[in-house]
């Protein structure tokens, strides 16, 4: 069940020790709000963290903890959202961003830098950032709808099954009530006997 796993991560995530730029937001983030387990929440956020994770910028969690607080949505998951792009995919996807965005800029494909961080970007390559900035909003808001529309479709499928287990759940047990109900009806009673009955 998708509330359950998402309440789990929000847990966890509140009771875990925060980054240093995150302490000046603890007592805003305490609020129950913004680790509330819902779909809205849910969904809101994982657009939230997906999207951002896609932009070539530093601090990319500080980022999407802002947005989560200005949209008030779960930021345990808004958070962990930004994770898309990790050590190990980072390269390939906003590789894949840049030659996007120099498509649309109609930019020639420069060399990419075999040494890819936030620091390279900042550094003597001004037109490879502007055109990854541009490809990873364009594959960011691509992606985050994606992950938006397949999260509600989850959570939806997920709360009909569960509804659809209870209601035959009930059924079964309003069977068995009834089942009883007519045994009892059934079965004759020692006190309706005849005088003489007892003596047969």
């Amino acid at each position: 069940m998708p509330r359950q796993y998402f309440t789990k991560v929000s847990r966890r995530y509140r009771q875990k020790e925060q980054p240093w730029y995150l302490h000046p937001l603890r007592y805003v983030m305490d609020h129950p709000v913004y680790f509330s387990v819902n779909r809205k929440t849910v969904t809101r956020a994982i657009w939230i963290g997906v999207f951002v994770s896609f932009i070539p910028i530093p601090m990319q969690m500080l980022v999407a903890v802002l947005l989560a607080l200005l949209a008030r949505v779960n930021i345990a998951v808004a958070a962990i959202g930004v994770w898309v792009t990790n050590p190990f995919t980072m390269v390939p996807l906003f590789y894949l961003a840049y030659r996007l965005g120099a498509v649309m800029l109609n930019m020639p494909i420069e060399p990419w830098p075999t040494d890819m961080d936030f620091s390279s970007f900042s550094k003597d390559m001004g037109a490879i950032w502007k055109a990854t900035l541009y490809g990873g909003i364009f594959v960011g808001l691509s992606s985050a709808t994606v992950c938006y529309i397949a999260a509600n479709a989850i959570w939806r499928f997920s709360t009909a099954v569960k509804y659809r287990e209870r209601r035959v759940l009930r059924r079964r047990r309003s069977q068995i009530v009834r089942d009883r109900r007519n045994e009892k009806s059934a079965t004759p009673d020692a006190s309706h006997e005849g005088p003489g009955d007892s003596n047969l």
